[in-house]
């Protein structure tokens, strides 16, 4: 569908979708891209946060503004070459790049909104993506689509449930004092290995413990 594209739509649109050195040397740039910004978003709250704070910003805040750049430019480069601009914003992967640059944007201008930055772990959608479009990196990346999409799957709904708890407990729960706190208890839970150590409280807590042992 090139031939029926001109200028700059055609262009990017080689660039998202064609074959070739260069389109393939952009997905993997842009796969590799994800991965480190994924890293970054899992190491950040282990390393930063307490009582819901971080402990500092500054070159967070420049690394943060930087990773919402680069994703918001490619959402709108894709949002151009779009066929169907519904079809576009409904889709999963495109929803989860827009809650992502919301993450790294809203906590910057109200601290009681910090607890977003957890839910960047859903760029791994967006990764996936990548990995099981019809022009994959990789043969063996391809063939093994199935297995990676659980890996995925299970490490967002991890991360999701952690932040589940960590947002609710942080304040009025002696035991969870640290985003770590809350990824420990998590884990337990789900693998149902708990200790005992760490038990929520609270009517929501309690709601929250009982679909963890549920759907763990």
């Amino acid at each position: 569908m090139v031939e029926h594209r001109k200028g700059l739509n055609r262009a990017l649109f080689w660039l998202y979708s064609g074959p070739g050195r260069w389109p393939s040397a952009f997905r993997w740039t842009m796969l590799v891209f994800d991965l480190i910004t994924i890293a970054l978003f899992l190491v950040h709250p282990l390393l930063t946060w307490r009582d819901g704070v971080p402990e500092s910003i500054g070159l967070w805040l420049y690394v943060d503004l930087f990773i919402a750049a680069v994703i918001t430019l490619d959402f709108l480069a894709r949002l151009y070459i779009a066929r169907s601009k519904t079809r576009f914003f409904i889709n999963i992967t495109n929803i989860a790049d827009l809650a992502v640059v919301a993450t790294l944007i809203l906590p910057l201008f109200a601290q009681n909104l910090v607890f977003l930055r957890v839910l960047r772990v859903i760029r791994l959608v967006h990764a996936y993506d990548y990995l099981d479009s019809k022009h994959g990196l990789s043969k063996w990346l391809h063939i093994n689509s199935f297995v990676l999409s659980k890996i995925v799957n299970l490490v967002v709904f991890v991360f999701v449930l952690t932040a589940l708890v960590y947002v609710n407990q942080v304040h009025v729960n002696a035991e969870v004092e640290t985003y770590l706190d809350a990824l420990y208890f998590t884990i337990g839970t789900l693998t149902t290995v708990g200790l005992g150590d760490i038990t929520l409280v609270g009517t929501y807590g309690r709601w929250i413990t009982i679909a963890m042992m549920v759907l763990g």
